[in-house]
Formats: C-alpha cells, structure tokens, sequence
C-alpha cells in the first residue's frame, strides 16, 4: 500500500490504460496462485524447512554446518537469492516455461500490483525448485521465512512505478535492483528484457554479465510488454489464466 500511495506522488511514467482494472487484474492473478499453493501446503519451502529440522536432510546437515548462526543464515538468504536469478533467466531462455513467465512481462503498465502478476503454474513451478534447494542444501526455517520476505518486498519495489531521486538511485542500485533498473527488464526489446534479471540483489547482474544501466535507447518512456502478445490476451483474469496455451502470432 505504501508504494502503491508513492507511485501515485512520484510517478515515474505516466499510466496509458485504466490503472484500477489493471491492478485489480493483478490481484486477481496473484491471489488465484495463492490459492493454488494453499491447495498443496506440504511443498511450501517454509513447511518443509521446519519439518527438515526434524529430517536433517541436506548437505548442510552432512557437513554439520551451524544452522542457528547469523552468518549461515545470512549466506543462505543470499544463495537463495543469487538462485532466483538463474531461475528467472533461465524462464527467459527456455520456450515451454517462457509461456508461464510471458504473462509478467505482457504486463504495459509496470506498477507495485506488477509484483503479484504471475501465472498460477509459474507460482507452483517456483515453490517446487526453492523446496527442492531447501531440502537438498538444508536451509533452516528462519532463513526460508527471511528470503521470502525479501523476495516479496523487494520484487514490489522494483515493480513500482517511482521515480527516484537521481543521486540515491545511482548509490541504491550498487545494492539492490531499484525501479529504474528493472523497468528496463519489461521492455518490449528483447535487448532490454534479457537484461537486469535479478530480484533483490543487483550484483548478480553485474557478475554474469546481464546489467544494463539504461535501455538500449538511451530513453525512460520506452514501450514495454510482448510484442506478439495482444492486448486482449494480457487482460483480464480468464485471458491471463488462457495466455500460455494459446499460439501466438
């Protein structure tokens, strides 16, 4: 709610379309993947990582590494993170779980509800691939339930519609992906959108080679969405749920 009251004070682009349809759109769309992963509790990456205290299943437990630490539970929040990125490109470069991820980027109007807008499956396919890593490295509890609230205040952070001041942006985003970084990860130039793929931390980009400090054509009010996906197909809820089985053009 908050940097939904400071995209409306400090926008950083101005809304082409109706902003309460779209953002209810993407309520919508992320409450369904909610619903879906209440469906199906015992895969939850925090679930599994309470009960894995009781299993000690994991590399970590193997090595007998101390799980209470801050400094393990800090390096696990981190790994977690840097795993997410490899995720996230690898939705881009792979055709199948591309049609999931496409409904994010269909996204024309880049605002802090964007950060929900994920197909169901997408959610699923997500929780699966962290409880796997969760159980497979033996990540605590605590640190499970600290990533995924970064992960979520972050990911609603950088989808906002804000403009930052041009000084704090520049020391920010040597931290943590801002706005401005990520908006250019939306573009409708896949120049653009196969760039700045990370979530929370900004280093990862710039370790492997995927930053772009600004978009390919050096302007702010650049288009952004999929450029073969219509406008009808990107929304409302039912075309949302629809868009990765239809052909595109």
């Amino acid at each position: 709610m908050v940097m939904i009251i400071l995209e409306h004070a400090l926008p950083a682009r101005r809304y082409s379309g109706n902003a309460l349809k779209h953002n209810l759109d993407n309520l919508l769309l992320g409450a369904s993947g909610t619903i879906l992963l209440r469906l199906v509790p015992g895969i939850l990456a925090a679930h599994l990582a309470l009960q894995n205290e009781l299993w000690q299943i994991g590399i970590s437990y193997s090595l007998d590494l101390p799980q209470s630490s801050l400094l393990f539970t800090v390096s696990a929040v981190v790994f977690l993170d840097f795993c997410i990125y490899w995720q996230h490109r690898y939705f881009h470069y792979n055709k199948y779980l591309w049609r999931l991820h496409r409904v994010h980027h269909s996204d024309t109007m880049l605002s802090a509800s964007s950060a929900l807008r994920f197909h169901p499956l997408e959610i699923l396919l997500s929780m699966l691939i962290k409880s796997a890593l969760v159980l497979g490295l033996g990540i605590p509890f605590v640190a499970v339930v600290l990533f995924e609230i970064l992960l979520n205040a972050c990911a609603i952070f950088n989808h906002t519609n804000i403009r930052l001041p041009k000084r704090f942006e520049q020391i920010f985003r040597r931290l943590v992906v801002t706005p401005s970084m990520h908006r250019i990860h939306h573009s409708t130039d896949l120049v653009d959108s196969n760039r700045n793929f990370g979530f929370c931390l900004s280093v990862w980009d710039r370790a492997f080679n995927s930053y772009a400090p600004l978009n390919s054509s050096g302007i702010n009010n650049f288009v952004m969405g999929v450029k073969e996906v219509e406008k009808t197909e990107s929304e409302g809820l039912a075309s949302l749920i629809t868009q990765p089985f239809k052909q595109q053009r």
